[in-house]
């Protein structure tokens, strides 16, 4: 197709703009990963690959709930490039999620239950991680360490993921409620749009089209509780094996760290990443994780190192994957553009 050609071109020029204004950050992280101890550096890398293995077997488990039919080797592909594409493209990841949709229909399936499967990924990852902020929070509470900043991001992130379950409830037991709801966030979204002469925010159906995705994914959560907890299972697992990753650079660096500290730094990472205004919280993570471990009691200089060797493993290295993995998926494949 014609579209997807242009599509892939500009997605191109995108990743030259990409490397050439993040020059500095990449930079960054290639100096850490090159430093530390190599056995505990590839564990690590080698465990980001599992990660986001588990990662697509998370979303594969929620398709499977709304009975949609994928494979984990091809929603490895999807994962990658919807990273890269939610760092070119920032729309708060609706580019990535829309391409897990995209992808399920350009295989012939039901892009309404790929797009309800979309949400059911994400509200098990949104709750899986809400266990490990919750003890992160814990933690820095009763170190006395919790600051104000990292309580308005995880108010953010309550606010994000009550709505999210809310959503949810509301389109198993009162759908005609929410797409009212939505509705009128559609209509007040293009009218503050209108009112500073931008284009409207949401396209016209967004309300209906939104409400009908979260009844399937309610009704799917309904008719297989069970697959929803496997789902949920693949999210927490996935976070630990991040976790375990952060761990070895601790020890690629000869620092020696506990767990509720470890959980602490990275739980406030991830949240950044996810609440943060800057794409995929570029900057902003590093800057909170290092804060974090530094007022925990690990020197700054190792903290640094870490988080930018951990940053590079898990974001920068996936990320630019994700642009070469960019003919895997099915809208930008040879066969899609002949």
């Amino acid at each position: 197709m014609v579209k997807a050609r242009w599509i892939f071109w500009i997605l191109v020029a995108a990743f030259l703009w990409l490397m050439v204004s993040r020059q500095t950050e990449i930079q960054s992280v290639t100096g850490p990963l090159i430093r530390g101890q190599p056995e505990w550096v590839l564990a690590a890398a080698l465990l980001q690959v599992l990660y986001y293995t588990v990662f697509a077997a998370m979303f594969k488990s929620a398709f499977s709930a709304v009975d949609v039919k994928s494979r984990v080797r091809d929603l490895l592909s999807v994962t990658l490039v919807a990273l890269f594409i939610n760092v070119v493209a920032p729309t708060w990841g609706m580019a990535g999620a829309a391409l897990y949709v995209d992808d399920a229909a350009h295989r012939g399936e039901s892009p309404a239950r790929a797009a309800a499967g979309t949400l059911l990924a994400q509200a098990a990852d949104f709750s899986a991680f809400a266990i490990i902020l919750a003890g992160g929070i814990a933690y820095l509470l009763m170190r006395h360490r919790l600051k104000g900043y990292e309580i308005a991001g995880t108010g953010v992130m309550l606010v994000i993921t009550f709505s999210l379950v809310g959503a949810l409830l509301l389109g198993l037991w009162r759908p005609e409620l929410l797409r009212k709801l939505l509705d009128s966030v559609e209509r007040g979204s293009n009218g503050l749009a209108k009112r500073v002469h931008r284009q409207a925010l949401l396209h016209d159906g967004w309300a209906a089209r939104s409400a009908s995705d979260f009844s399937r994914a309610a009704k799917a959560i309904e008719d297989h509780p069970d697959r929803l907890a496997f789902t949920v299972g693949f999210a927490l697992i996935a976070h630990l094996i991040n976790i375990a990753s952060l761990y070895s650079l601790f020890l690629a660096f000869h620092q020696p760290i506990a767990l509720d500290p470890l959980v602490a730094g990275y739980a406030m990472g991830i949240l950044f990443w996810n609440v943060s205004p800057v794409p995929q919280g570029i900057g902003v993570v590093e800057g909170v994780m290092t804060l974090v471990y530094a007022s925990l009691g690990i020197h700054r200089t190792i903290a640094v190192l870490v988080v930018l060797a951990f940053r590079g493993l898990n974001f920068w290295l996936p990320m630019l994957a994700g642009f070469f993995l960019l003919r895997k998926v099915k809208i930008f494949g040879s066969k899609q553009e002949a």
